[in-house]
């Protein structure tokens, strides 16, 4: 496989004629510059299939890539892939057995695979970017990342079993997976000193191990082909994303910095931690106060300096439950969505609360002093119960005057939502009723979704709401715009 890309730009900035545009035509010199990019790739496939009587079978496949963008010694690189899996429902039979009339179908699997990836082009040694200053003359300047030509291909390693079974003529099923994704040599820009010359130099690093379940159970509880019908699906996932290693003397990779707010890879926790500055507690466990906010002489809390696990974006498991009804043309669905656990920081809500827009900043209806519950202030001669009251003003300003949105350990929420994510009601014409007309079809049906959010934990804000779509920092929310319900009326017709 070869790839060959050329791009080439050119901008003449602000026009002195206006709407001439010609590169010619600009008050500066047109600026123009132009890419090529290269890359090579061969690859050797085989595959093997065996079946054994028609009820156990074996795959496997082999890959073996050599890639341009790789140096001559790990141009190569080679991935394997192996499944079995066994019809049992058919295997017993012909080995003499009887399966229970309630039993139609069972079915095991298992798998294990490898897949390598390459590096971009272009990645493998430090090169210099040609171009031209203001008066014309050529220069040319190191890139930001530190290159190694000593790097390997990135290696994925997948396990997987699971079991099909269905009931009562198919009328129950469940399938069940248990799964386990080690991701290894991952290529990566470690960031460096920038007093180095570089930003960031590009490594081998980590192993990150997804390991989770997938369960689907489906029912027909109502099934009556000529009355009413009722289908039902669960889908239920769990999936725990844990940093087994990152690279010799680094502990901590970061995913996202966002002022007082960070979201890491830390090692030997799970993907997604969000640290944060918290209050500052009582840490003596002999203390009678242990655990208790420390204030200062003013009455308000205290903050610290450094940061702290305050939660992790993602969620413990999640579960879509699918109902379908139907009656003599008439049919309706819904789906209800869950997800339990995780977390999420909200700046939003750090701004309406230190400004005051806020109704958690509001106690039956007034705005009366308080006392800050659970506190004490430190003295010389150790811990004391604080009595000092404080205003909600000062107490809140005072909670969103760390960093530009506010202190973390507050404004990190509980991400656990369910919501009925849509709903679909649809009638569909009979032949009988289509017999005079030119049809084959017609089917009338309203969807809408996003319809209702049956509980959340943000104060007002979708939790779905994240500060972006393009970064696996998923745990942050800034002013993220409402997430829109729609509705769609649908006329389908055949001929």
């Amino acid at each position: 496989m070869m790839q060959k890309r050329t791009k080439m730009n050119a901008s003449a900035g602000e026009l002195l004629v206006p709407n001439l545009f010609s590169l010619n035509n600009g008050i500066n010199k047109p600026t123009v510059t132009s890419e090529l990019i290269r890359r090579k790739m061969n690859s050797l496939y085989g595959s093997l299939q065996l079946n054994w009587d028609g009820y156990l079978f074996l795959d496997v496949t082999a890959r073996n890539d050599w890639s341009s963008t790789m140096s001559k010694t790990n141009r190569s690189y080679f991935y394997p892939s192996v499944s079995l899996s066994g019809v049992i429902s058919d295997m017993v039979p012909k080995l003499g057995g009887m399966m229970p009339e309630w039993f139609t179908f069972a079915k095991v699997r298992a798998s294990y695979a490898e897949v390598g990836n390459d590096l971009d082009p272009y990645q493998l040694y430090n090169n210099y970017t040609v171009s031209k200053d203001e008066n014309g003359n050529t220069m040319a300047a190191p890139g930001n990342v530190l290159y190694d030509p000593n790097v390997r291909s990135e290696l994925i390693k997948s396990w997987e079993a699971g079991i099909d079974v269905r009931f009562f003529n198919n009328r129950l099923g469940l399938d069940a997976s248990w799964y386990k994704t080690n991701v290894t040599r991952q290529l990566l820009n470690l960031p460096m000193d920038p007093f180095s010359g570089y930003s960031s130099r590009k490594v081998n690093a980590g192993n990150i191990q997804n390991e989770g379940v997938e369960v689907s159970l489906n029912g027909a509880i109502f099934d009556n082909p000529g009355g009413f019908n009722w289908n039902a699906t669960a889908q239920f996932s769990l999936n725990r994303n844990k940093i087994i290693d990152l690279y010799p003397g680094v502990t901590l990779y970061d995913i996202k910095t966002l002022d007082a707010i960070q979201i890491v890879a830390v090692q030997g926790s799970y993907y997604g931690d969000i640290y944060g500055q918290t209050f500052q507690r009582v840490e003596d466990k002999s203390s009678p106060y242990y655990g208790m906010q420390i204030v200062g002489e003013d009455g308000l809390p205290l903050i610290t300096t450094g940061k702290s696990k305050v939660g992790n974006q993602s969620p413990d498991w999640m579960m879509g439950l699918t109902n379908s009804f139907s009656y003599k043309g008439f049919n309706l669905s819904f789906l209800i969505d869950f997800r339990i656990g995780g977390d999420i920081y909200s700046a939003t809500a750090s701004g309406l609360f230190t400004r005051g827009n806020a109704a958690g900043t509001v106690v039956n209806g007034d705005r009366q002093n308080f006392i800050v519950p659970n506190s004490v202030v430190q003295t010389p001669d150790g811990y004391i119960e604080n009595k000092v009251p404080v205003t909600h003003q000062n107490y809140w300003e005072r909670i969103g005057s760390t960093g530009n949105y506010g202190l973390p350990e507050v404004f990190t929420y509980d991400a656990t939502n369910i919501r009925l994510r849509n709903i679909t009601l649809g009638y569909d014409f009979s032949r009988a009723m289509l017999k005079k007309t030119p049809f084959q079809r017609l089917r009338l049906s309203a969807t809408c979704n996003n319809v209702w959010m049956i509980h959340y934990n943000l104060p007002g804000i979708d939790p779905e709401s994240v500060s972006a779509t393009n970064t696996n920092a998923t745990g942050f929310e800034s002013g993220a715009a409402p997430t829109s319900r729609s509705c769609t009326f649908n006329v389908t017709i055949g001929f």
